[in-house]
């Protein structure tokens, strides 16, 4: 397998940049001057005279003044050139590789759109620069697929609100030592259970849901697909530990994502329809079971969207957002793995795709004193390559923060990076804070639209004033593009 090292690409990408700039203003001085010599032995030789001079003074001059400084020249901008693409393709290839454990040169044919040729010359090209080396490990599972599927049926007491799509988290610790009601597993399986997620497969929470199959792990907990025991209906479930290693307000955080949106009831927000804490204290939030994945799921296969398809989702997203700040509510969170692509069949029988908003475990009311991304202890929270510089700040947040957020997503689903992306947090806080997203339309594969490149300078805007001032508007600005510009644009 095959890993990326990012603490070599900063040096490297400033060494391809320094010698391919040197090389296309070198090349293109040489080639001046061989013209000028061309030109000039071409005058001597065709120049009438009776001496013999001129005529070899000519060939000498249009040889080693003219012909073999525009050649080399020639030969030099070629070279520029070349690196200068090798540099887009580097940087294309840690955008893919550096958030992933490891990969396979098999991964980049679809992902870059490169032949098997390409993609296995751009490895050894990269190996041997020492940005990516093999590791010699076996190929990793395949990421789980989280598999939710849309409600038909009425919803229990608590109504349609936000739930969580982040990578859920990991069980352990004595808190999963246990589980109450029928079915519950012998002690030796409660005792693996600590240890083990997938011990939980089989158990039953409260007497009224059956955990059928993992579908992923995290650093706090897990989700699983489950039904219900009575109703056989199918449901995602969250859980979270009840653990020493947490944070004082982590369960507050828990409670405030599965209540906080519950009375919105919009389709793009995904419906959470219980939460309740087992008698062993292990808390858990019952949420709709879709079919899909994540937005960053797709986007590590695919790379990049079409403009066509990032517009439609953007316009969902903007849409559930519009009615959480109508509610008073800030999500503060917007990241691609925050965003759930769910499929289900159009009127054609045909599978289309629908955005829903996972995880409001950071919201906040807008009317709380001092909204901010820091913490009690002080820490900041969220994800600092789609978190706007306010937040990174400490200072106070509104909807303009969240447009943002959105701004960040968009702007990675039609280049397939983040507006700012560096091998350390550091750095990523520092172009955040100071410098501007490079166009969308520099780094995208796609032509977009010139309107799409203004769209999103807006919304990635320093400070919050420049910005879209509500996230309709924001909408209203993406849906106007669409008419004229985005045929043209592809």
């Amino acid at each position: 397998m095959l890993r990326i090292r990012l603490e070599r690409y900063q040096a490297l990408h400033d060494g391809l940049r320094w010698r391919s700039v040197t090389m296309v203003i070198g090349g293109g001085l040489a080639t001046v001057v061989g013209t000028f010599g061309l030109v000039v032995g071409i005058l001597l030789l065709v120049v009438p005279s009776d001496d013999a001079f001129p005529w070899r003074a000519g060939l000498v001059v249009g040889l080693f003044i003219g012909l073999f400084p525009f050649v080399a020249g020639i030969a030099l901008v070629w070279r520029g050139i070349e690196r200068r693409v090798r540099l887009g393709k580097f940087r294309e290839l840690v955008a893919f590789g550096g958030s992933r454990t490891s990969f396979e040169a098999a991964d980049l044919v679809a992902t870059l759109q490169l032949s098997p040729r390409d993609a296995h010359l751009l490895v050894v090209d990269a190996v041997s620069h020492g940005l990516v080396f093999d590791d010699g490990g076996p190929s990793p599972p395949a990421a789980p697929s989280f598999r939710f599927q849309p409600e038909t049926t009425p919803m229990l007491p608590l109504g349609r609100s936000v739930a969580s799509g982040h990578a859920p988290t990991q069980l352990g610790g004595a808190a999963a030592a246990s589980l109450p009601g029928p079915g519950a597993p012998p002690p030796a399986m409660r005792t693996a259970a600590a240890a083990s997620p997938e011990a939980w497969i089989g158990t039953v929470l409260n007497d009224t849901y059956i955990v059928d199959t993992l579908l992923g792990t995290g650093g706090m907990g897990a989700v699983y697909a489950a039904r219900n025991r009575r109703t056989g209906r199918r449901y995602a479930i969250k859980t979270l530990l009840h653990d020493a290693r947490l944070e004082p307000d982590a369960i507050k955080r828990f409670e405030r994502e599965a209540t906080a949106a519950s009375a919105i009831g919009h389709p793009n927000i995904i419906g959470v329809h219980d939460f309740n804490e087992t008698r062993d204290g292990v808390h858990y939030m019952v949420m709709d079971l879709l079919d899909g994945e994540t937005l960053e799921q797709r986007l590590s296969k695919v790379g990049a969207m079409s403009w066509r398809e990032a517009r439609a989702r953007g316009l969902e997203l903007t849409s559930a957002l519009a009615a959480a700040h109508a509610r008073g509510l800030l999500h503060r969170d917007l990241k691609p793995a925050n965003v759930f692509l769910a499929r289900s069949p159009d009127a054609a029988g045909r599978s289309v795709d629908r955005a829903v908003l996972l995880d409001f475990g950071l919201v906040k009311q807008m009317d709380d004193a001092n909204v901010s991304r820091i913490t009690a202890t002080g820490a900041a929270v969220g994800t600092p390559m789609y978190m706007p510089p306010e937040q990174a700040r400490g200072e106070q947040v509104d909807v303009r923060s969240d447009v943002y957020g959105l701004g960040a997503v968009l702007y990675e689903m039609v280049t397939g990076t983040p507006p700012f992306f560096d091998r350390t947090l550091a750095s990523v806080y520092a172009k955040l804070l100071t410098t501007q997203a490079p166009p969308a339309s520099s780094l995208s594969r796609r032509p977009l639209p010139p309107a799409f490149d203004h769209l999103l300078a807006c919304a990635l805007a320093k400070t919050p004033a420049e910005r879209f001032a509500t996230m309709p508007a924001f909408a209203r600005a993406l849906a106007s593009i669409e008419p004229t510009e985005s045929r043209a644009a592809g």
